[in-house]
């Protein structure tokens, strides 16, 4: 199986609805389709979608932004949204979505990550600890 990463942009909301509907357990409404029309129309946020080659279907995206956060008195990349399809899970796919934030949130100065809200397991993997306002922190290593 291939894997081919692209940066979503206007027109690609339903294949990003998808996995919302999964991640959020269905827990969505109409207002969330409006809601990431603009969102992708916006520059001011990473975004980014692993592709299966063979059949064009999203199998995980990634939403971020870059700013001051407070409690960490930084610059954070803020995970905004991380999903990968259970079956396309375990190959790396939301490693490699990370590793592009880093880079794009590096670029804006960022010194690390920061996750408002996850679900646990992946983000420990990945080197995250969690803190005591329920958020997830990486710093970022040289």
């Amino acid at each position: 199986m291939t894997l081919n990463y692209t940066f979503p942009g206007p027109g690609e909301e339903d294949k990003i609805y998808k996995l919302l509907e999964l991640l959020y357990e269905g827990h969505v409404d109409g207002g969330l389709r409006g809601v990431l029309r603009e969102f992708l129309k916006d520059d001011g946020y990473f975004k980014i979608a692993a592709v299966d080659g063979e059949t064009g279907a999203f199998a995980g995206f990634m939403a971020g932004s870059c700013r001051l956060e407070v409690d960490f008195e930084c610059r954070a990349g803020i995970i905004e949204e991380l999903i990968v399809l259970p079956e396309y899970r375990k190959r790396g796919i939301g490693k490699k979505m990370l590793e592009a934030f880093e880079a794009w949130s590096r670029g804006r100065g960022a010194s690390g990550f920061l996750v408002p809200c996850g679900r646990t397991g992946f983000y420990e993997a990945m080197g995250f600890e969690k803190h005591l306002v329920h958020r997830y922190w990486k710093e970022f290593k040289d």
